[in-house]
């Protein structure tokens, strides 16, 4: 009965930056301004960065670069739009620099 009573310690964890599936952070990044305009904008803006976007559902698209591989999934316009005005810009120069080396 007293174990039951007494203080328990703080086992509250905050959450992590990233999870198995939100890998990218994408659901947890703070409300950024949307600079761009709907899904034509972000799928042109992703073209112009030398991404191809293939559609797979009506809530699935299958992002790539110069290679099949990375394969990134998004499963939300919102998660596409967040990517393309996000992390693309470090993606497509990171693919770069490895495929130039």
């Amino acid at each position: 009965m007293y174990a039951q009573t007494r203080a328990q310690p703080n086992t509250v964890t905050t959450p992590t930056r990233s999870s198995r599936k939100d890998l990218l952070a994408l659901n947890h990044a703070p409300a950024m301004p949307v600079s761009l305009k709907g899904l034509r904008a972000t799928l042109q803006w992703l073209d112009d960065l030398g991404f191809r976007v293939n559609r797979e559902q009506w809530d699935h698209w299958v992002v790539t670069h110069t290679h099949p591989l990375p394969e990134l999934h998004f499963y939300s316009e919102i998660e596409l739009e967040r990517f393309a005005t996000g992390k693309a810009h470090h993606y497509a120069k990171r693919i770069l620099m490895e495929t130039n080396q």
